[in-house]
């Protein structure tokens, strides 16, 4: 992922590279002038001594104003990348089949891209920014003393290596609380989704326990990793206080022998505090990086598996058959449904029945590809005889719990396609709701107001009824798609829908006997 990041915007990357260099050279020259500055003062040489306290000055801030702006650029690249890696990630879930769980998909696009924004290219900049001040820092003390510079560069090397005693540790803890929350989630949205119920029923001490004993997992893996994070600062933070202590009594005893100055320990005392300090800020990193490894590996694969797209789809438009053979679904706690062979042949009309429970719906999700089969499969194929790798957007699918996006009612039926207006207009008039429009100063020009609720039940039903035919599809699939809508106005939009070439096969529990003449044949499922 660190090197996708810099290859995306390489002007970015370049101009970060070379503040950060001029930035470190910079303080580092500042950091040197405390020798001739604190020399010039023990030899009382006050205009010398104030010429190289305003060089110290002015080159110390000038390194950090570049320092400043190479992070500045940093975080503007960072941003622009996860835009980037923000729209990937939709586009894959866009076309998986089947499509992921929405706590997962809420979890990657907000938890864990930000777990890797702070514990992974956050990290990168300052890891940058250190090992240039170590660089520039190292060559100074070089100056001074070849063989100071080798005990700082043994402390060095041991200081670099004691990430390694938590990292996996700490990598571990990171996946758990990317785990955790993604549960978390899921059990929000479930819980929620039904607020209304429990609000109804008084049920608030069972919504509060299940809530808490899910965050109980989230809140547990946080402290775990929190703990690590510490004990490896801690670590760190000692190894740091020794070095600089081992590196100002080499230099004292230089100064003793009449090696060194005493303006050559002070920019040692500086330069160690500088190099050690830079040092427990890169193993940190480092470790911080390491811990999000597993997750960024996922997170790239997502964006380079281009779903489906290695098998051509078949359009349906010389569908002729749809078959279940062998057809098995099996739950987690063991529970099976078994479904009998199914043949329906194109433009059929099939009222699907049974006792709740015996899979109706799951038969459509898997019709769809959103579920796979335990066992069995569903074989399409068109007049030939060919079996065909459908095109599951000419399926049209009307689910009990219909989905309305932010929009208009004429934008939910086209899908936002402006070349469908016209047949947006037919068909809500085929699927009743004209009525309803009479109810909205705006018509079809309604704006959908999620937050409100500014529809019903019934008219969403319309609206996706209306969405479906508007698009063509070569086999509808509705799930109660009328359960909402009075009887008067069932049994109409039914006879427009029926009399349309499409195969559709419809759930329903409360049609007439008129309304169940309508349809070619019905197929009872049982347990």
């Amino acid at each position: 992922m660190i090197k996708s990041f810099f290859k995306s915007n390489y002007k970015y990357t370049f101009i970060f590279i070379v503040s950060t260099v001029i930035g470190g050279a910079l303080v580092a020259y500042g950091s040197y002038g405390w020798t001739p500055a604190t020399d010039s003062l023990k030899n009382l040489d006050t205009k010398k001594f104030v010429l190289w306290i305003i060089v110290i000055v002015v080159t110390s801030a000038g390194g950090r104003v570049m320092q400043f702006l190479a992070g500045y650029l940093f975080t503007k690249q960072e941003q622009e990348y996860f835009h980037n890696l923000r729209k990937k990630l939709t586009n894959h879930y866009y076309e998986s089949k089947p499509v992921d769980k929405l706590s997962n998909m809420q979890n990657r696009l907000t938890n864990d891209l930000k777990i890797i924004s702070d514990q992974a290219l956050d990290p990168v900049s300052n890891v940058v920014l250190c090992v240039v001040d170590l660089i520039f820092s190292a060559y100074v003390v070089l100056t001074f003393n070849f063989w100071l510079l080798c005990l700082i560069l043994v402390l060095a090397v041991i200081m670099l290596y004691l990430p390694d005693l938590l990292s996996k540790q700490l990598e571990k803890a990171t996946n758990e609380v990317s785990s955790n929350y993604s549960k978390y989630i899921d059990t929000i949205e479930k819980w929620l989704a039904g607020l209304a119920v429990l609000q109804r029923y008084r049920s608030k001490t069972k919504l509060s326990s299940a809530l808490a004993r899910s965050s109980s997992g989230l809140e547990k893996a946080t402290v775990i990793r929190d703990k690590k994070s510490v004990e490896l600062r801690n670590l760190t933070y000692t190894a740091n206080m020794v070095a600089q202590g081992a590196v100002l009594l080499a230099t004292g005893l230089l100064v003793l022998n009449h090696q060194l100055t005493i303006g050559t320990l002070m920019s040692i005392a500086n330069f160690s505090s500088l190099i050690f300090s830079q040092l427990v800020n890169v193993t940190s990193q480092i470790g911080s990086i390491k811990s999000t490894r597993s997750l960024a590996d996922s997170v790239m694969k997502e964006i380079k598996e281009l779903p489906n797209s290695e098998k051509k789809e078949d359009s349906l438009t010389n569908f002729d058959t749809l078959s279940t053979h062998g057809l098995v679904l099996q739950y987690p706690n063991g529970e099976k449904i078994k479904y009998p062979d199914i043949e329906i042949k194109a433009g059929e009309k099939v009222l699907l029945s049974g006792d709740s429970g015996t899979g109706k719906s799951t038969l459509f999700k898997m019709i769809l590809n959103e579920i796979k089969p335990t066992q069995g499969k569903i074989v399409f194929k068109d007049k030939l005889g060919k079996i065909l790798n459908p095109d599951y957007s000419q399926i049209g699918y009307i689910p009990q719990d219909p989905v309305v996006f932010p929009g208009t009612i004429e934008d939910n039926i086209t899908m936002f396609n402006s070349r469908l207006n016209k047949k947006a207009a037919n068909w809500a008039q085929k699927v009743q709701l004209a009525t309803d429009f009479e109810k909205f100063p705006d018509g079809i020009k309604t704006v959908v107001d999620l937050d409100k609720n500014n529809l019903s039940g019934g008219q969403r039903q319309k609206i996706i009824l209306a969405r479906t035919e508007v698009y063509n599809s070569k086999i509808i699939l509705i799930d109660e798609g009328t359960s909402a809508i009075d009887s008067v106005a069932t049994e109409q939009i039914l006879k427009n829908i029926l009399k349309e070439p499409a195969t559709v096969i419809f759930i329903a529990h409360n049609l007439t006997d008129e309304m169940v003449q309508l349809f070619d044949r019905r197929i009872n499922l049982s347990k």
